[in-house]
């Protein structure tokens, strides 16, 4: 993509809405756009889905450059299995619902081994850890990276337990992506 003057239009969950009318007509008057992430990739639990889902509509013809998620690149360092995975994105804000969605996770599991992938934050990250040891039990292995990719890059390893202590005894800041085997 060439540009003489790249114009420069910030997009979060808070202003999508709002400002996607405007951007469709702009965009429509131009040849080639470029939708780009400040972290991991496009519309992977990142705003964008409304853009590109009303694009297709308007006749636009959409690609992508492939990259690196935090999904993915976790996932590939976890030392959990791979070969199959389900991708939960951010887990429900309200307990009952999370817990919901983690028995969910369990029974399932039963019937067909996987390893999870879950983005969180730091400030839930204790309270959904003891979640996953209530409702998974003490067997489960996790890998837990923060800042992937980062100056800042910490990369936990071990079974829920001991992911646990680590959290409860460590000052983390960051965007978080877990990895949870219920399988040994």
């Amino acid at each position: 993509v060439q540009a003489s003057k790249p114009r420069l239009k910030f997009v979060n969950d808070f202003n999508e809405y709002r400002v996607l009318p405007s951007l469709l007509e702009e965009m429509n008057l131009l040849d080639e756009a470029v939708l780009v992430s400040d972290a991991g990739m496009p519309l992977i639990s990142d705003p964008g889905y409304k853009l590109v889902n009303e694009g297709l509509k308007l006749g636009w013809e959409v690609s992508v450059v492939p990259g690196p998620t935090a999904e993915s690149a976790t996932l590939s360092i976890s030392g959990l299995p791979t070969d199959k995975y389900i991708f939960l994105g951010f887990l429900p804000k309200k307990p009952g619902k999370r817990s919901e969605m983690l028995r969910h996770v369990k029974d399932m599991n039963e019937a067909m081994s996987f390893s999870v992938v879950i983005y969180e934050s730091t400030v839930r990250l204790e309270k959904i850890i003891g979640e996953m040891l209530d409702i998974f039990g003490e067997d489960v292995r996790m890998c837990l990276a923060v800042d992937l990719t980062k100056v800042s890059e910490k990369i936990f390893r071990g079974s829920v337990v001991e992911i646990l202590e680590i959290v409860k005894n460590t000052k983390l800041k960051g965007e978080v992506t877990i990895v949870v085997s219920l399988v040994e």
